[in-house]
């Protein structure tokens, strides 16, 4: 497999729209296996502070959420076409019970830029560092709280200095 450098402008748009069909996978070391995977389907992809900016959210239930505390680093990964299944599987069963990497067979790799996980197997991943958390809190819009956080389980939100963006070919 090589890797190709591609501008993180340029896929911001494709990644967008697999946010929602079939998802992103966001990887993070693990203390007890080389990486964590979780799907995601709310992020966002731009600039923020003259800088190429990744934010991802993980509610503080979430196995991912001491693990990307402590790594201070993630990748967001996009599979392509055809493990649509898997996907949904990473976003279906927690870490703390199951190696979701191994059950699917996938290679870990370190990132180009970063001590960071990523899936070999995916089409595309981005390297970020978390340089900014921010907490969602209860002075969100109310319809938002009720539609996203019935229950009041607030996401935090890791925003990423995207330091790579690579296209597995």
């Amino acid at each position: 497999m090589n890797l190709s450098r591609v501008d993180y402008a340029g896929q911001i748009e494709k990644l967008t729209r697999q946010l929602t069909d079939p998802g992103l996978l966001l990887v993070v070391p693990d203390t007890r296996r080389p990486a964590n995977v979780m799907t995601i389907g709310w992020a966002l992809f731009g600039q923020i502070w003259g800088q190429p900016i990744c934010a991802v959210l993980v509610r503080p239930s979430r196995y991912t959420f001491d693990l990307i505390n402590r790594a201070g680093v993630f990748t967001v990964n996009a599979m392509p076409p055809g493990f649509e299944e898997a996907v949904a599987r990473c976003g279906a069963v927690s870490g703390r019970q199951v190696d979701k990497i191994a059950e699917q067979g996938w290679t870990v790799r370190k990132g180009e830029t970063l001590d960071v996980p990523y899936i070999a197997e995916a089409a595309l991943h981005l390297e970020c560092r978390t340089v900014f958390t921010s907490q969602v809190t209860p002075a969100l819009d109310a319809k938002l709280i009720a539609d996203c956080y019935p229950r009041g389980d607030f996401h935090t939100i890791y925003h990423g200095l995207v330091t790579g963006v690579f296209r597995h070919e």
